[in-house]
């Protein structure tokens, strides 16, 4: 940049008062040269240090958030492998209830089954049991007949 043009930008950065039109004498426009070369040095260098800590601090937020994204992702990596353990176990849950409702439907219909089976000996053991009593009835009377039979002949043998 010319020294021109560093007057100029001198010029719109720091106010020289009421000068305006005035002509400086050359002693004038050294001294005051000087003095606006080093404030214009000064404001450069304060610039320079102002862009470097927003530059650090800039490096920091995007390194801070960087931080947070990586945090982020890994909680919800963390979060997913979570889900999908969740949902394998769901999965699980719900075949185990599936064999276990096909079970009861198995275990219910071999108990229909047991039942009609029960009923079905309960009325052959009824039946047996009134053969049995029929059996009974008849050896009764059958042994009844042959008590007279034997009475009878005894009354008719000499004694």
């Amino acid at each position: 940049m010319g020294s021109v043009e560093l007057n100029h930008v001198m010029d719109e950065i720091i106010p020289r008062g009421d000068l305006g039109t005035q002509a400086l004498t050359p002693a004038g426009q050294s001294a005051r040269g000087g003095d606006d070369a080093a404030a214009a040095l000064e404001l450069v260098s304060e610039t320079a240090a102002a862009i470097r800590e927003f530059e650090k601090q800039s490096a920091q937020a995007v390194a801070r958030a960087h931080a947070a994204a990586n945090a982020l992702k890994e909680k919800l990596e963390r979060a997913e492998t979570r889900s999908e353990r969740a949902e394998a176990a769901l999965r699980q849950a719900e075949a185990e209830v599936e064999d276990l409702a096909a079970a009861i439907v198995q275990t219910h219909s071999d108990l229909e089954m047991l039942q009609s089976q029960t009923a079905a000996k309960e009325a052959e053991l009824a039946a047996s049991e009134q053969r049995m009593k029929d059996a009974e009835c008849r050896a009764e009377n059958a042994d009844a007949a042959i008590q007279r039979i034997m009475d009878a002949i005894r009354t008719q043998l000499p004694v």
